[in-house]
């Protein structure tokens, strides 16, 4: 993973409610075949507003932390967990990585 993506996933994931996004649809993302959850529920959980769930939705599925699903009039949403792991990953080798180790 670039460092620049890295950057990218970071700074999504600096505000509040995308991390509330992501807790609440991880126990959704695990597994060979992951049901997600459908945006509907998420805004529920959460009490955000259709335009408010929909915009932050957008920019982590752009980003790569989310995956969808459509079925029907409905899209579902699970953690890109992939993406996620490999994020922590490059902040651990390369960035906390102790001096000298490389």
């Amino acid at each position: 993973m670039e460092t620049e993506q890295a950057s990218e996933i970071f700074s999504a994931l600096g505000q509040a409610t995308r991390l509330e996004i992501l807790k609440i649809i991880a126990p959704h993302s695990r597994g060979d075949n992951p049901p997600g959850l459908p945006a509907g529920e998420i805004g529920k959980a959460l009490s955000l507003p259709p335009a408010t769930l929909s915009f932050h939705l957008k920019d982590m599925n752009y980003k790569g932390l989310v995956v969808t699903r459509r079925e029907g009039r409905k899209i579902y949403y699970r953690a890109n967990l992939p993406v996620l792991l490999d994020t922590l990953e490059e902040l651990i080798t390369h960035v906390l990585e102790p001096a000298g180790a490389a």
